[in-house]
């Protein structure tokens, strides 16, 4: 798939009483907070600031759609985990996430799920996964910041994630340094 036109489309929350989903298949990010969602979702779709980033974790509160070639959307969750987060905003955002993903889930096609490569994966990761997995939507597992790490941290990361995940697809990038990105894009397009 080539992109020609990428652009938002419009956020959902749980709280909006009538939601008019579109029937458009897509593909979810999810992550815990400070993963670089955003910062990999830019790069896959070429543009340096359509998807919001911030230097705080726990800024997306909405799920946020982008629509590609008027045909796919690729959508934005907020992140999960981030302990500063007060209670009862850690429960809404988590239930949003589990939300759009059950209400979704015949469209999506497959389910990024982001892990920082730094510190492997947490227990929080691991619930999405069973969440996902449990929902039976595809999964693929990148690791994010890479470039942080020596080559031989970043293979001991990608055999640790395939232990834990079960044998899963997992990939690594960096969207600092655009490595990997273009290879995720392609798996990602061939979902559609």
């Amino acid at each position: 798939m080539k992109l020609k036109e990428v652009k938002f489309f419009k956020s959902v929350s749980i709280n909006d009483s009538k939601v008019f989903f579109d029937d458009k298949d897509e593909i979810v990010f999810v992550g815990r907070s400070n993963v670089w969602k955003s910062s990999l979702m830019n790069a896959l779709l070429n543009k340096k600031d359509l998807v919001k980033t911030s230097s705080k974790p726990g800024k997306t509160r909405t799920a946020n759609l982008f629509l590609l070639n008027n045909k796919y959307f690729f959508t934005d969750l907020p992140g999960y985990g981030f302990a500063k987060l007060w209670k009862q905003l850690k429960e809404d955002l988590d239930s949003l996430i589990s939300w759009y993903v059950s209400e979704r889930k015949s469209y999506i096609k497959k389910v990024v799920l982001i892990i920082d490569s730094k510190i492997w994966p947490q227990q929080t990761d691991i619930d999405m996964f069973n969440y996902i997995n449990d929902l039976e939507i595809p999964v693929l597992i990148i690791l994010s910041k890479v470039d942080r790490l020596s080559n031989n941290d970043v293979n001991k990361s990608i055999f640790h994630c395939e232990e834990v995940f079960f044998g899963q697809q997992v990939m690594a990038v960096s969207s600092m340094k655009k490595l990997g990105v273009d290879e995720i894009f392609k798996v990602l397009a061939e979902s559609f």
